[in-house]
């Protein structure tokens, strides 16, 4: 399972941040099965820092959390020089595959491009139908499989760290050469776009820069 971390900042300090979260919380997380499986920048929001973490399910979840946030040295030590940079921190969506295969830690670097997150919410009782609309069309346009997630909707066993959990929403994670390839797949899609509008009650899109750091390659494999 993932989470997706997007950060609000205070205006200028995003890389100072990106330094500063390098330095203290990669190893220091990958350590202990908070795996950090991608650091971005999203276009067009200059005072936003996302990030996507992994864990192998929700019981090593838990033990994560405890162990880094409660008892961790480094948290303790370096967590209040991070959250004077922050304004907000409570953006976080905890996702999981919605079918049964795995995915691991170079997941987010297959392209070493750009990563485009899209995230559709569905009509009630409609997101498996937009799920199979999606990846059809997307698989057979493009010949690239996407990575569709869903809410996990375990009960949120560490609320110190809120997330949020919608059972109609259905996340599509693309990655990309760059910008021009994610507007050819969008010109693919726009025969079928009237049939996924059909399906949704709204829906946002984020294109993310990786920073320099971005892909930890070993950092592990989450499974679910």
């Amino acid at each position: 399972m993932i989470e997706f971390r997007n950060y609000l900042l205070k205006p200028g300090v995003r890389e100072r941040f990106r330094s500063y979260f390098e330095e203290h919380f990669l190893d220091s997380q990958n350590v202990l099965g908070g795996f950090v499986l991608g650091q971005f920048r999203i276009k067009g929001e200059e005072d936003r820092f996302f990030w996507i973490r992994g864990f192998e399910n929700m019981s090593t979840r838990l033990a994560f959390l405890r162990n880094f946030y409660e008892q961790g040295a480094v948290w303790k030590q370096f967590g209040s020089g991070a959250n004077e940079m922050m304004l907000d921190s409570d953006h976080v969506y905890l996702l999981k595959p919605l079918r049964s295969e795995s995915f691991g830690s170079d997941e987010f670097a297959q392209g070493k491009g750009i990563v485009v997150v899209e995230y559709y919410f569905a009509k009630p009782n409609r997101r498996d139908e937009l799920a199979d609309l999606l990846e059809f069309n997307q698989t057979s346009h493009l010949r690239r499989k996407p990575m569709l997630c869903v809410s996990e909707m375990t009960e949120n066993d560490f609320p110190r760290l809120p997330v949020i959990q919608d059972e109609n929403l259905l996340a599509a994670i693309m990655v990309f050469r760059d910008e021009s390839d994610y507007q050819s797949h969008l010109s693919q899609l726009a025969d079928v776009k009237a049939s996924i509008n059909e399906l949704l009650s709204s829906e946002g899109t984020l294109i993310l820069y990786p920073t320099d750091k971005s892909f930890m390659g070993n950092a592990g494999s989450p499974s679910n």
